[in-house]
C-alpha cells in the first residue's frame, strides 16, 4: 500500500514538473523573455491573435515610422508566422517566420518570406516588402514557447494581419529555406490604435468561402458557362421561334449580370505580386467592354428588312464569338493564377470539352440540313 502511494506521488510530481515546463503566455503577464529581445518591450500593447493556436501578439509604435512586434506561440517543432496584408489575402503579402530546430545548430531562426503565390515554389525566403530595422530581428525559444521579434520601418503597418503555423517537424532548412505548406492559417483586420481585431476572419484557411473563389466561381458561371450556352440557343434553336430569342436574351442577361458581380469582386481583391495578373485583368476588361457593347447593340437592333441589318448581324455574331473565346481562355488563366486545385480546372475543362463537341455536332447537323 505504501509503495502504491509513493508511486502515485512520484507520478503526480512528474506531471507537475511536465506542466511547469509547458509554459503558457498571456497578456495578463509580462514578457518572460524581455531581456533576450533586441529592443525595449516595455508598455507594449498585447492581444490574443489566435486563440486556437495560443498566438499572443505584442506591439508598439516605438518611434516615428517605427513599429515593434513580438509574436509568442507554443514551440511544437513547427514554424510560426505573422504577416501583413492590404486586403487580407495571403498571396502578395509579406510575413515574418520563426522556428527552432537542431538542423539550425540548436538556434532559433527568423526570416522574412514573400508570399507570391500558393505553391511552395512561389514562397521565397529573405524576400518581401517589409522594411526591417537592422539587428532588431530575433526568434527566442524558451520554456516551450517561441518568441518571434522584429521591428518595421513604416509609418503604419498594413491593416490586415495574416498568421499561420506549420506542420510538426516540417521546418525550413538551408540552403534555400523552403517553407512547406502551413497546417492552418487565418487572417483578421486589425485596428492598431484600439488594439482590436475585426469580427471577420477565422482560425482556419478553410473557414468560409474566400472572395477569390467567389470571383472565380461567378466568372466561370457568368462569362464561361452561361454565355457559351446562350450562343448555342441563338444559333441552333431558331426553328423554335420566338422562344429561341427569349431564351437567348434570358441566358445572356443572367450571364452578364453574374459576370458584372465577378468583376466587382475582382477589382476589390488584393492581387499584388501575382504572376500574369495584369494579363488576366486586361482580358477581363476586354470581355466586359465587348459584352456591354452587345447589350447596347440589342437596343439599336435594326428591323429585319433594313439594309444595315446584315452588318449588324455580322458585328453582333462575331463580337459575341470573340468574347466567348476570350472568356474561356481567361477562366483557365484565372484558375492557374489562383493555383486552384486540379479538380476545378478539370471540371471546367470537361464542360468546355462537352460544349465543343456539342457545337461540332450541331454544326455538322446544320451543314447536312443545308445540303438537303
Amino acid at each position: 500500500m505504501a509503495g502504491s502511494v509513493r508511486l502515485l506521488l512520484l507520478c503526480l510530481l512528474g506531471f507537475c514538473v511536465a506542466v511547469s515546463h509547458q509554459k503558457t503566455d498571456s497578456c495578463a503577464g509580462d514578457l518572460a523573455v524581455a531581456r533576450l529581445i533586441p529592443f525595449d518591450t516595455s508598455a507594449f500593447h498585447c492581444i490574443t491573435l489566435w486563440k486556437q493556436e495560443d498566438f499572443i501578439l505584442r506591439y508598439k509604435n516605438t518611434a516615428t515610422n517605427q513599429w515593434s512586434f513580438v509574436l509568442s506561440a507554443p514551440d511544437t517543432r513547427s514554424w510560426v508566422s505573422v504577416g501583413f496584408s492590404g486586403k487580407g489575402a495571403m498571396v502578395g503579402s509579406s510575413a515574418m517566420v520563426g522556428w527552432s530546430s537542431s538542423s539550425s545548430g540548436g538556434k532559433a531562426v527568423a526570416k522574412e518570406y514573400y508570399l507570391q503565390g500558393r505553391s511552395t515554389e512561389s514562397v521565397t525566403a529573405d524576400d518581401g516588402k517589409l522594411t526591417l530595422v537592422r539587428n532588431k530581428t530575433a526568434t527566442v525559444s524558451s520554456s516551450g514557447r517561441l518568441y518571434l521579434a522584429f521591428e518595421l520601418s513604416t509609418d503604419h503597418p498594413q491593416p490586415f494581419l495574416i498568421y499561420a503555423v506549420g506542420n510538426q517537424g516540417s521546418l525550413p532548412s538551408s540552403p534555400d529555406f523552403t517553407l512547406q505548406e502551413h497546417r492552418d492559417m487565418g487572417s483578421r483586420g486589425f485596428n492598431y490604435a484600439s488594439a482590436t481585431l475585426s469580427s471577420g476572419g477565422g482560425g482556419s484557411s478553410d473557414a468560409g468561402f474566400p472572395a477569390e473563389r467567389w470571383h472565380g466561381l461567378l466568372s466561370m458561371m457568368g462569362w464561361g458557362v452561361l454565355l457559351p450556352i446562350g450562343i448555342m440557343v441563338a444559333r441552333y434553336f431558331r426553328r423554335q421561334d420566338p422562344y429561341w430569342f427569349y431564351g437567348h436574351m434570358a441566358v445572356q442577361g443572367v450571364g452578364f449580370l453574374v459576370g458584372i458581380a465577378a468583376v466587382i469582386i475582382g477589382f476589390r481583391l488584393d492581387d499584388d505580386g501575382l504572376k500574369n495578373i495584369d494579363v488576366h485583368k486586361a482580358i477581363g476588361i476586354a470581355i466586359l467592354v465587348m459584352c456591354s457593347l452587345q447589350v447596347t447593340a440589342v437596343l439599336a437592333r435594326p428591323d429585319k428588312m433594313s439594309k444595315v441589318r446584315r452588318f449588324w448581324n455580322w458585328y453582333h455574331h462575331n463580337i459575341g464569338r470573340i468574347a466567348i473565346l476570350l472568356a474561356i481562355a481567361n477562366v483557365f488563366l484565372g484558375l492557374t493564377i489562383a493555383k486552384e486545385v486540379s479538380a476545378y480546372i478539370v471540371s471546367y475543362g470537361v464542360f468546355v470539352a462537352v460544349w465543343v463537341v456539342a457545337v461540332a455536332a450541331f454544326e455538322f447537323k446544320r451543314f447536312y440540313e443545308d445540303d438537303d
